[in-house]
């Protein structure tokens, strides 16, 4: 087998040694591309909605939004406990959220919205953080959340963090197929620093049989910064 082997290998080099005789190749390429893309499209609906939820909101928050959580210190001794398993420690959470503009629209009829979120620095020569106003566009406003765990026991940990500047939702549910629609006008603007930390240390289990069954995570640390965030669900029989 192995002369034949080495029959193919100086096949494939005899073949590909003409390619080198090739010192200079040269490409000349010339096209001239005219496209035309026209299209129309026209929508049509017809219906007849047994309510209609209509909302006008303006949100303007200025100035710095700071959460801070922490959970120290959890001590779930199983010493001495006959027969425990993973049902027997202690579930901590620990959850911080800091925002600064936040709406949320639940309807389960037709729905009409016109919103606007602004968040940024305040301006506090033209009055408090309430009644400041954003006259220079580069004043940044501030926002963050820090949530903390340390030191847990026997414990499972669900640690989480969210900073968010302007945050809207609607959410439509209908039992009737005429009132399945939804139409807003939505304007954000946000000028300034998002930050979230998420920190779990020194989580300890001490012989605790059956921690690879448990469904969710033993230990969850999540962070969330968002400068803008829109969401919409349309839900119905159909």
């Amino acid at each position: 087998m192995k002369p034949h082997q080495l029959a193919a290998s100086a096949i494939a080099i005899i073949i590909a040694a003409p390619a080198f005789a090739f010192d200079t190749i040269n490409w000349n390429w010339d096209a001239d591309v005219q496209s035309t893309v026209v299209t129309d499209a026209v929508s049509s609906i017809s219906v007849a909605p047994t309510g209609l939820e209509q909302v006008e909101s303006e949100q303007t928050s200025l100035g710095a939004m700071t959460a801070l959580s922490s959970s120290t210190g959890i001590d779930n001794a199983l010493t001495g406990l006959v027969g425990f398993s993973s049902d027997d420690m202690v579930n901590v959470e620990t959850q911080a959220s800091a925002l600064g503009n936040s709406a949320s629209f639940d309807s389960d009829v037709s729905v009409a919205f016109d919103a606007s979120q602004t968040f940024g620095g305040a301006d506090l020569t033209l009055g408090t953080g309430l009644t400041g106003t954003i006259a220079d566009i580069s004043l940044p406003g501030a926002i963050l959340a820090t949530a903390t765990t340390t030191g847990v026991l026997n414990g499972t940990v669900d640690n989480s963090a969210t900073g968010v500047a302007n945050s809207l939702t609607a959410n439509l549910v209908t039992t009737s197929d005429q009132d399945a629609f939804l139409m807003g006008n939505n304007v954000q603007n946000a000028i300034g620093t998002v930050g979230s930390t998420s920190t779990v240390d020194a989580v300890v289990f001490a012989d605790v049989p059956g921690l690879g069954t448990l469904a969710s995570p033993t230990i969850s640390s999540a962070s969330t910064a968002v400068g803008n965030n829109l969401g919409v669900t349309i839900d119905g029989i159909n």
